[in-house]
This record gives structure tokens, C-alpha cells and sequence, in this order.
């Protein structure tokens, strides 16, 4: 810090200053940098146009609250300084592995942004050092060797769950912001986990209720899912056409990318980049769904055939859902209705189950206990409504039609060849 007088904060939304003055190295560095280019919620933006918001912003706001959260520790006598300043820049670090549109390239690739931001970390260690914290420290936390790691990435009550829950109900408009304060005030570390006192253990909860709202409104939204998977099938062909490196994919922002693809001369990229630019989405034709949950499918006097198969059915297709299976089920059912397998999108969502909260730890008096013992119905309940949202698309560039009249072969081809 030069001096006492030099102040130096960013600003971001929805009103937070995050003191920028110790982490100056590692925030301008330009693997930092390019977060700034990397959309949060990746192609959600072309359904959820608020859904503008940054991995670099999303970074900041972790920091910011690992920070003020480590801080509390200390002075409580949980943490020393060095492990808070540790666990703080491992909050403003945690996504520095993210490539362009964050998860859509990882089944295209055998690296996901954990692997790759361990690596980014190891060409930062001057700019650690600058900043006062200790790359060994850190990689630990990374690796998860470390039980402070969850500080950050508790999949309840973490600071990086906190902070993506706030900001994308703020930059998408939809449900209510989490009562963060609450769970702030009455948060601690024992015993290496994130345990909430049981005075505040509803604002928990709401928090938990807020995640499963936001994945059946916004993270599971249909049209969101197709989105994806329409990015994800056009990247693909684009790396295999130019033998892309996985390494210099990863390096890569969101609109580097694009315009690699922009550039490219191939026909069937070019169409598939000016659907996606123009918003001609693939529309829904077929839709498998859980026996008995038909019904929620909205059909709204649409061209689109819903058929309801028994768990099993989706647990054996699990199996299938890599993306080299689907584009195998993509070709099939190209050659079979004799249209371009290239304009056939098939969007699976077989494992909902996994978006249901984990365990939150409660304690009086320092006695830890757990919710899942003491009021396992509650679970229960919030697995079963992801049920729900169980299905299989089957989706076409142009007339869903065409999907509509031949789905009962459409879906005998996807009995027959992956189940």
C-alpha cells in the first residue's frame, strides 16, 4: 500500500466497493484480466438478456465477502491472519481457470476450469507474493487438500455460493435476494466446516429454497439448456475443423472465441453462427419426460410431442449424455427423418437430482447437528420436485414439425441405440 491517503476501490453492482489496494498485482494482471471478457452465466444472455454480468465482477464480489468474512474469524479467534489473507485470495482467485463461456467447453475438452485454474495460479506466484499471500497456501486450497476451501466453496452457505446467488438475482430480475447479513452475522468455521447458529438457521434455508428457485426458473429454463447446448455443438465442429489446442481454447474470452468462429469459411459454421447470432434458437419437437410428469411440459398450441419413460430409462441414458454420444444420437436421428444432422440438437437433463442442496450444519451452543437427520423430510421434498424436471429434448433449426410428426421413430431410435 503506498500511503495512507491512497485509496483505490471498484465499484460493482449491486452496491458493493471492494478495496483493491492489496491485490493491485494480481487484478491487473491480464490472466485476471480477461474474466472481465468471460460471461458469468455464458450463453444464458441470449435468453436472459440482464444475464451480462462477469466471471471478473462475480470474483470481486467473492473476495469482498471472504474477506470481510475471514476478518470476523480472527478476531473470534478461528483463523489467523495469514490463513485469512490465504483463504481471501483464494476467493478472488477461485475462477481464474474459467474459459470463454465458462462450462460450455468442458465436455468439448479433458480439462475442466479447476485443472486449468491450478495451472493459470502457478504463472501468478510473483503477483501472490506482491499481494501478501503464499501460492503453497493457496494450491492447497485449490487441490483441496485444505479444509478452509470451503470457506469459499461450500455448496450452502460458501462465499462464492453466496455471492453467484446475489448477483444473478440481481442482474436477471428473478426471485429475492438472499438474506446474506443474517448469515453472515451468525456464520463460523468448527471443526473444518461452515456451521450456521441455529438462530439463523431459516435465513439458511431460504438461501437453499432461493438456489432450487433460481435453478427451476433460470438455471434449468428450457430454453436456456438449448441455448447451451446449441453453443456447445457449434464450438465443437469449430475445433474440430481447426484441429484447435485445447490449451490455447482455454486461454481464450468469450468474444475472441466468436470471433474465431465468425471468421471461420466453412458453410455449416457460418449458418450455425448467424442462428445463434440472430436468435434462431433450435425449437423443441420431442420431449421425454418421467412417467406421470407429462403434464408439466408447456406446450402452449405448439408442434411438440411429450412421451413419458420410467427412471430407469433416464438412468441408462445418463450414460449416453457425453457430448460424442449425443452428436452419435444427433446423426441418427438425422440420417433417419433425412435432415442435416448438424440442425439436429438433442438437450438432456437426466440428473436434476444433483442441483438439490447438500446438508446444512446447524449448531447450539457450539453442538453441531445436522438437517438432514433432524428434518430429513425436507430433502426429501426438494428431490422429488426436481423430479420434475427430468427430460430429453429432441430440438431442430427450423420447423419443429418435422421433429413432431416423426417422433415416435425419434424416440424408438434413442430406446433402441442408448438405453
Amino acid at each position: 500500500m503506498p500511503n495512507r491517503y491512497y485509496k483505490k476501490f471498484i465499484r460493482i453492482p449491486p452496491s458493493e466497493s471492494i478495496d483493491i489496494r492489496d491485490i493491485m498485482p494480481i487484478v491487473h494482471h491480464p490472466l485476471f484480466q480477461r474474466l472481465l471478457h468471460i460471461l458469468q452465466l455464458g450463453a444464458n444472455l441470449g435468453v436472459f438478456p440482464g444475464a451480462s454480468h462477469n466471471r471478473f465482477e462475480h470474483a470481486l464480489g467473492v473476495y469482498g465477502k471472504t474477506s470481510l468474512f475471514c476478518e470476523r474469524l480472527v478476531r473470534e479467534g478461528f483463523l489467523t491472519k495469514y490463513q485469512a489473507k490465504n483463504i481471501s485470495l483464494f476467493g478472488l482467485l477461485h475462477d481464474i481457470g474459467h474459459g470463454p463461456f465458462s462450462h460450455v467447453i468442458e465436455e468439448l475438452t479433458p480439462v475442466d476450469h479447476d485443472k486449468n485454474g491450478f495451472k493459470i495460479i502457478g504463472r501468478l506466484d510473483k503477483e501472490i507474493k506482491e499481494s501478501g499471500g503464499d501460492l503453497k497456501f493457496i494450491k492447497s486450497l485449490f487441490g483441496r487438500k485444505n479444509n478452509f476451501y470451503r470457506i469459499v466453496m461450500d455448496k450452502n452457505l460458501g462465499m462464492d455460493k453466496l455471492d453467484y446467488l446475489e448477483r444473478d438475482v440481481y442482474h436477471t430480475g428473478f426471485g429475492q435476494r438472499p438474506d446474506t447479513k443474517s448469515i453472515f452475522d451468525y456464520l463460523s468455521f468448527i471443526d473444518g466446516h461452515l456451521v450456521i447458529d441455529k438462530k439463523s438457521l431459516e435465513a439458511a434455508k431460504q438461501t437453499q429454497r432461493l438456489y432450487m428457485y433460481m435453478y427451476k426458473e433460470f438455471y434449468l429454463h428450457k430454453s436456456s439448456q438449448i441455448s447451451q447446448r446449441f453453443l456447445e455443438k457449434m464450438i465443437a465442429i469449430w475445433i474440430k475443423l481447426g484441429k484447435i489446442n485445447a490449451g490455447k481454447l482455454w486461454l481464450m474470452n468469450d468474444q475472441e472465441l466468436l470471433a474465431h468462429i465468425y471468421l471461420h469459411k466453412n458453410p455449416v459454421l457460418q449458418f450455425l453462427y448467424q442462428s445463434y447470432k440472430t436468435r434462431n434458437l433450435p425449437k423443441t419437437g420431442l420431449v421425454v419426460r418421467l412417467q406421470n410428469r407429462q403434464s408439466k411440459e408447456r406446450i402452449s398450441g405448439k408442434k411438440i410431442k411429450v412421451i413419458g419413460e420410467d427412471k430407469l430409462f433416464f438412468e441408462k441414458f445418463t450414460k449416453y449424455s457425453s457430448f460424442s454420444e449425443l452428436e452419435k444420437l444427433e446423426n441418427l436421428i438425422g440420417k433417419a427423418i433425412k435432415i442435416e444432422p448438424y440442425k439436429i440438437v438433442v438437450v438432456p437433463m437426466t440428473t436434476p437430482w444433483r442441483f438439490v442442496p447438500e446438508d446444512i450444519l446447524y449448531h447450539d451452543d457450539g453442538d453441531i447437528f445436522s438437517l438432514k437427520k433432524t428434518n430429513p423430510e425436507y430433502f426429501e421434498a426438494m428431490k422429488l420436485e426436481a423430479d420434475d424436471y427430468v427430460a430429453i429434448r429432441v430440438c431442430i433449426i427450423g420447423d419443429r414439425n418435422i421433429i413432431y410428426k416423426n417422433s415416435e421413430l425419434i424416440h424408438g431410435i434413442i430406446k433402441k441405440n442408448f438405453t
